[in-house]
């Protein structure tokens, strides 16, 4: 693109961060993509909707709480404490408390730390996606490769802001670890580092990461572990005795744990309350998340380790199943920490849907007949349909959590402030 058109590209982001979106799917220079894509997250991440009880919400509330008036020998000081695991107030994350410093105590607004969130996500997100994509932004449009490509656009996209930390530090990870991979360049190691410092928990998620990059080629092994690990699990007091005791990690431990009688009742009791709820909501809240993760990304895993067993698959193929049922398998025998247990089944199943999408692009070399790619066409359609209740949903979450001005003029949503209106909000105006 020459300077011209980038400028109107600018004007038209700016204008309207939705209409730039379309324009940005049709680039196929992959630094404009990258600036525009990490472009978009920020004005996104501008117009995000704080809604009390997210974890968006409780990030601004902290940053006004802890960084208004906190002063540079302050902010080293709590640097200090976060490095050495001691922090318990405030962001134990150096890259919120980073941000959450930046946003509140030196530009003096606080919802800033949502529109550099969106720019570190961004950046990371669409690199990714790039990744995946390497030497293929004019591929093929089947209508099953568009659904997984949708499906990977949507999934832990812009959605992932209102958490901030989580799943950046996944797409970093994933960015990280499979540029490492087909590289071997030490910078993505710094990469990969950079992902626990987005969230402490990669420093414990990158270790079967690890673990699965090293039997990547012991295949039949890996398969075997990932098979057996649904039948099995670890018991909390048999990991606990090799964690490192710190008030972080304590702290961590009591939020996150099952480890007693009465912490697996509150659990219980919890999870009924939850279930009570959700009879009151639609199915695709309910249950669209835990069905894609649960039956859905296992089903796709087994028809992808049929081709990962076989000779003619590649590296990047290899890398990408080995990492998704690796760290999966690890999902498995972590029951004892819901939380912990939920979130490495959708890391997996992002590095599932990715190698889903890298077969397809490759399929041409497996030599496959008429038959069977049509027998391979109907089973990932069935997957597509399985997976609309996770579309739905993570539609629905995104429609709620930002300003309607961002089909158009987001600066509007800048100056309303808490009174801004979610995208839901208008359109329940019309139908409710």
């Amino acid at each position: 693109m020459d300077k011209i058109q980038k400028g109107y590209l600018l004007l038209l982001f700016l204008f309207s961060p939705i209409l730039g979106l379309f324009k940005l799917l049709k680039l196929k220079n992959e630094k404009d993509i990258t600036f525009f894509g990490t472009l978009f997250f920020g004005l996104v991440g501008s117009a995000f909707v704080y809604i009390k009880g997210t974890d968006g919400h409780s990030h601004l509330m902290n940053a006004k709480e802890y960084y208004l008036d906190m002063s540079l020998v302050e902010f080293f000081n709590k640097s200090y404490e976060i490095l050495t695991f001691n922090s318990t107030e405030g962001s134990t994350d150096i890259y919120l408390h980073c941000i959450s410093f930046i946003s509140t105590s030196l530009l003096q607004t606080p919802e800033l730390i949502h529109a550099f969130a969106g720019l570190v996500l961004g950046y990371f997100f669409t690199k990714s996606v790039l990744l995946i994509l390497k030497n293929n932004l004019d591929f093929k449009k089947s209508y099953i490769l568009v659904g997984f490509v949708i499906l990977l656009l949507l999934i832990r996209s812009i959605g992932a802001l209102n958490s901030i930390r989580m799943w950046t530090g996944m797409w970093v990870m994933f960015y990280g670890t499979y540029s490492w991979t087909t590289t071997k360049k030490r910078k993505y190691l710094l990469v990969i580092l950079f992902s626990v410092l987005v969230h402490f928990s990669y420093a414990l998620i990158l270790i079967p990461v690890a673990a699965a990059y090293i039997l990547q080629k012991n295949k039949k092994i890996l398969v075997a572990l990932y098979i057996v690990s649904f039948f099995s699990t670890v018991g909390f007091s048999f990991v606990k005795a090799y964690i490192p005791q710190s008030n972080l990690i304590e702290k961590k431990q009591n939020t996150y744990a099952v480890d007693s009688d009465e912490d697996a009742k509150r659990f219980e009791k919890k999870s009924i309350n939850a279930k009570k709820e959700s009879e009151n909501i639609n199915f695709y809240k309910s249950s669209g998340e835990t069905n894609y993760l649960n039956y859905s990304i296992v089903g796709l895993s087994i028809i992808l380790i049929f081709f990962y067993l076989k000779k003619e698959s590649d590296h990047n193929l290899n890398f990408l199943v080995a990492i998704g049922i690796g760290v999966y398998t690890f999902s498995n025998l972590v029951a004892f920490s819901p939380s912990l247990q939920g979130r490495t089944k959708m890391i997996a199943a992002t590095f599932i849907l990715a190698a889903a999408i890298h077969l397809q692009l490759t399929l041409i070399k497996y030599n496959l007949k008429v038959k069977s790619i049509k027998r391979l066409n109907t089973v990932l359609l069935v997957f597509l349909i399985s997976s609309i209740p996770m579309f739905l949903f993570q539609l629905s979450y995104i429609l709620q959590s930002f300003s309607f001005f961002l089909l158009f003029l987001p600066q509007v949503s800048w100056l309303f402030g808490d009174g801004d209106y979610s995208i839901r909000g208008v359109i329940g105006l019309f139908i409710d």
